[in-house]
């Protein structure tokens, strides 16, 4: 072979190991890692007490999630949680100009962006002050008639004379309310490693009554799959998380990654997200404990055309919820499996699958959720965990009595693992990490 034939094999095969190599490129989008505090970092809780707060949250946030399914369509009322904005995560973010260091509650599970306002009528309680409209320069009321406003389904346009201003407003489970308007204001979100910020104007909710506890926060940032979500409005196409275990209580914080930040790991598997407006579902097919893949019928799983059933990730929800009858087989095989007397008396009256144990058991029968294409086998960590004080090992795993309502994944289930979410491929990517070494 010629020295130009070889000098054109050696180019070619250059090209084509840095094209094989090289990650696809999303140049056209932000690049941002944000910090994750959980709501409980920082409080001396027990296992015990960490356990009762996140259940008694998941329950509230499941009772959230049945009150908007009874309502869905009937803007511009959307169906709260009882008592609380239960939530685990928070994501602080400046608002206005000069900007304002706030706490938002991150959800996966809704898609507005709201915070407290001035002139509060009937506010919560929150670790910070009030924001005020009046000393920001940047904030700007959105009119009914607004795209904005339209896209929340809050079409005013032939009664704007009398409501002027884009309205929103919550109804919760106890008949409480939260009630606020839609405005533009400019965000400024402070990167965790490098000094550059990124500073650009959303839509953002300004509520001035609300009822019930803010979990730490001012308001909450939904990273949901409508057009008023966070997602949608920074144009991206992609985010992931990464949740490190709070049982017990770590100092260190979780991260998440949007635009180009957020890509998949070597080994990551990956299901499809189906099509909905508002939620994360994918296809769970099936369960195995131990060794033993339990027996459903074929398509039992299914999401319903009229959006009933089906399974969701869920990043607010830190128990996993199942349908009755995948409850109890899951239940029965955890019984038959760990050789330990089954507690009458669960932890907390919350976990509903315990067993009396004087030490922390070294085997647990392995947990696996088949999705459509992938298998999320679980770390131990993420679905048992156990109370020193009560002597009782307990799976973190839930009830749910209506067979009309969704499963929920919750973020238990999803801790040390890098979780992707591919809006332009509608897909869903997991796999182990090392969440803490981010």
């Amino acid at each position: 072979m010629s020295p130009n034939n070889y000098l054109l094999l050696f180019t070619f095969l250059t090209i084509f190991l840095l094209t094989s190599l090289t990650p696809p490129s999303f140049s056209n989008e932000l690049s941002l890692r944000l910090q994750l505090t959980h709501i409980d970092a920082g409080l001396n809780l027990t296992v015990h007490e960490l356990l009762g707060r996140a259940a008694a949250r998941s329950k509230t946030r499941m009772a959230w999630f049945a009150h908007i399914r009874k309502k869905e369509g009937q803007a511009p009322i959307f169906w709260g949680r009882k008592n609380n904005y239960a939530g685990e995560y928070l994501m602080n973010f400046d608002v206005g100009t000069p900007p304002r260091k706030l706490p938002f509650i991150v959800d996966t599970g809704s898609s507005l962006v709201w915070t407290q306002c001035k002139p509060c009528l009937d506010c919560i309680s929150q670790p910070v002050p009030y924001f005020d409209p009046k000393n920001s320069s940047s904030f700007s009321k959105l009119p009914c008639s607004s795209k904005q406003c339209t896209d929340l389904g809050f079409d005013y346009s032939s009664n704007c004379s009398a409501k002027p201003d884009c309205h929103f407003e919550y109804i919760y489970a106890d008949e409480s309310k939260s009630i606020g308007y839609l405005a533009l204001e400019k965000v400024t979100f402070r990167y965790s490693t490098e000094s550059s910020n990124l500073i650009m104007k959303i839509a953002i909710g300004c509520a001035s009554i609300n009822r019930g506890s803010m979990a730490h926060s001012s308001g909450i940032v939904g990273f949901g799959r409508s057009a008023e979500s966070l997602v949608s409005q920074l144009g991206i196409t992609r985010f992931s998380y990464c949740f490190i275990p709070f049982i017990p209580i770590n100092t260190k914080r979780s991260h998440m990654f949007l635009g180009n930040r957020a890509l998949s790991n070597s080994g990551d598997q990956s299901t499809p997200l189906l099509h909905d407006n508002e939620y994360y579902y994918v296809s769970l097919s099936g369960i195995t404990v131990g060794s033993k893949r339990l027996l459903f019928q074929p398509n039992f799983f299914e999401r319903k055309k009229d959006r009933t059933r089906g399974t969701i990730f869920d990043s607010g929800s830190f128990s996993t919820f199942l349908w009755t009858d995948v409850f109890n087989a899951v239940k029965n095989a955890f019984e038959f499996e760990i050789n330990l007397p089954v507690a009458n008396n669960t932890l907390t009256n919350d976990y509903k699958l315990c067993f009396h144990t004087p030490t922390n058991p070294e085997k647990i029968p392995n947990l696996v959720l088949h999705f459509k294409g992938a298998d999320m086998d679980l770390p131990r960590e993420n679905y048992v965990v156990y109370s020193t004080e009560k002597k009782l090992l307990c799976v973190v795993i839930d009830e749910e009595k209506n067979l009309s309502a969704m499963n929920i994944i919750g973020n238990s289930y999803q801790q040390n693992m890098n979780v992707l979410y591919d809006l332009e491929n509608q897909m869903l990517s997991f796999g182990p990490a090392q969440c803490d070494q981010l």
